[in-house]
């Protein structure tokens, strides 16, 4: 981290301030902001982040409207479709028989554990655990999920924009991973902003800060960014 770190020119306030003046975030563009808004149960929220891996989020949107649809997104609903009508309702996601696996596994885990109000109520520690023993599921969908409906405390999803954001920032190393980058991002933004924070984010990542030829000279951190001197 020779660049240096953004921590010596800002403070996360200050920055998380910089990024809501100068970003905009449309719900409509965020699978799992859709899920949340337009469906509102827990289950829903994570079959949303489930289609979203590997892929972005137009297709896992198109995908999880189409499941929505045609099938539902209540564990009850998922346990119920034949796997092969469930592959084909979120096809536009990539990855369609490995996401089925997984929310198939993931609806059974749920009604196991007595159904939804379990995701609601269970110490957020714990249902992490459990989240990420489900083959299919790892921490980002845990994340996301613990973030914006739980509002638990400690938690900083991390996505492809976070890593690689964190990284040109200076507030990790380049072969930090997922656990050192969550932690980083939640001891800059303090607690508290996570999500937003999360989400801003994911909007520099697309609009200035791209894996390939960023717009640093329009990025509105270029004057405190490392990367961007």
């Amino acid at each position: 981290m020779g660049k240096g770190s953004i921590r010596d020119k800002i403070t996360g306030e200050e920055l998380l301030r910089l990024l809501r003046d100068n970003l905009r975030v449309d719900w409509r563009e965020y699978v799992a902001l859709v899920a949340y808004e337009t469906d509102g149960n827990p289950f829903a929220v994570l079959a949303a982040v489930v289609l979203s891996q590997n892929t972005n989020d137009k297709n896992s949107i198109r995908a999880y409207l189409k499941l929505r649809r045609t099938i539902g997104v209540t564990p009850e609903a998922i346990l119920e479709a034949s796997y092969d009508d469930l592959v084909e309702a979120i096809r536009e996601a990539g990855l369609p028989r490995q996401k089925a696996s997984a929310l198939k596994a993931l609806a059974e885990a749920v009604v196991r554990w007595g159904g939804e109000n379990y995701l609601l109520k269970a110490p957020p520690e714990e249902l992490r655990e459990k989240l990420m023993s489900i083959r299919g599921i790892g921490p980002k969908t845990a994340d996301v999920f613990l973030s914006l409906v739980r509002k638990a405390p400690g938690v900083f999803a991390v996505d492809t924009h976070a890593a690689r954001v964190a990284r040109r920032w200076g507030l990790v190393g380049e072969k930090a991973g997922y656990d050192e980058i969550s932690k980083a991002l939640y001891n800059y933004f303090g607690p508290g902003n996570s999500e937003e924070a999360h989400r801003l984010i994911i909007a520099l990542g697309r609009t200035y800060c791209k894996a390939r030829r960023p717009r640093c000279r329009e990025c509105p951190l270029r004057s405190v960014c490392p990367s961007a001197q």
